[in-house]
């Protein structure tokens, strides 16, 4: 069997030479910078003169050993971040090879390691807290009137959420794990703010868990809003974890959204973000899928699937995430006649 025919075109020798003379610009400019850097620009090069897309590159990682989300990578070519930690500099040899530039070109241009601490977890790009709310005139007005101040004191380590959702496909029950370190000394306190986008009479119930206990509770009422204080058990000192865990149980909303959903806005970077999901077994999503946005929740990669198990649970992951939206989504075994309800979580 033989395929198509295709007809052979003669190839212009003046597009020829114009080719080639941008791939000789583009490998003097990648030979420059892997000899002088930043690091930053060698690296956008490289991927440049590889033709590789994000996603590929981040399949050949992980193909490697050595996973690296896109965001990660992203965050590396845009200077915002770079690698540091042991798997990041694993990765980071990996990816010279898959982008094809010497051994140890791209990594002898980081030079010693960034100070940690305060000055790392909060880089100057990361907006304060209220900014992030900013289009929420109430989420904004309720801000002013509690102390945020520790916000960039506490590295966030890992985050666990467990989402617990109803037959009729609503969300019911959010549990939440973190693991934080104290950056300074005297950090007693964490922020969270819920968002449940419904006009309910009846705000979410906060239900301290572990480590903590509540303190000043602020509440709109009229969106679903809610703005509360974690105190811990006692202030921390300076590179002190806490692992502190907490609920928010959610009262039954009207049908006022289009979309069932659950989402974190994150001002910081995280290590490590789990959101699981559990729904009736018996009553399980049609599709379900897991998100990626900027701060405005515009989202800047594809949604991926998740599939969801007999016992109605499914899972995703994001690892060195933030600043950013990471959610995910689901549609109701039976749409019509169902509440629906969007949520979104800063904190």
């Amino acid at each position: 069997m033989t395929g198509p025919k295709t007809e052979a075109r003669p190839t212009a020798p003046t597009a020829v030479r114009s080719a080639q003379q941008g791939t000789d610009a583009l490998s003097a400019e990648l030979s420059e910078l892997l000899r002088t850097g930043p690091f930053e620009a060698a690296l956008r090069t490289a991927i440049r003169a590889s033709r590789l897309s994000l996603e590929r590159i981040q399949h050949r990682l992980r193909a490697r050993g050595t996973p690296v989300s896109i965001t990660a990578l992203s965050y590396w070519q845009s200077g915002r971040r770079r690698p540091e930690r042991p798997d990041s500099l694993l990765a980071l040899r990996q990816l010279e090879q898959v982008l094809g530039v010497p051994e140890s070109s791209l990594s002898s241009l980081l030079g010693p390691p960034r100070p940690r601490g305060r000055t790392r977890q909060a880089p100057a790009e990361a907006p304060p807290l209220s900014a992030l709310w900013s289009d929420n005139e109430s989420a904004a007005e309720l801000l002013t009137k509690i102390d945020t101040s520790h916000d960039s004191k506490l590295a966030r380590l890992s985050h666990h959420d467990v989402v617990h959702v109803d037959q009729r496909g609503d969300l019911r029950k959010i549990r939440t794990r973190k693991l934080v370190r104290a950056e300074t000394n005297g950090v007693d306190r964490w922020v969270i703010i819920f968002d449940g986008a419904s006009s309910s009479e009846t705000p979410p119930i906060i239900r301290p868990i572990r480590s903590c206990r509540l303190g000043q509770v602020l509440t709109d009422h009229a969106r679903d809003l809610v703005v509360a204080e974690l105190l811990f058990d006692r202030a921390l000192a300076r590179g002190e974890t806490l692992l502190l865990e907490y609920e928010i149980i959610d009262p039954p909303t009207g049908p006022n959204e289009s979309e069932h959903s659950f989402c974190r806005l994150f001002r910081l970077p995280v290590r490590q973000y789990v959101v699981e999901l559990q729904f009736d077994p018996a009553h399980p999503p049609t599709h379900c899928e897991s998100y990626v946005g900027d701060t405005t929740a515009q989202e800047v990669e594809p949604p991926k699937p998740l599939t969801v198990d007999r016992f109605g649970r499914t899972h995703a992951v994001a690892l060195d995430f933030g600043m950013g939206v990471f959610g995910v989504r689901w549609q109701p075994e039976e749409q019509s006649g169902s509440a629906s309800s969007s949520r979104t979580t800063a904190r």
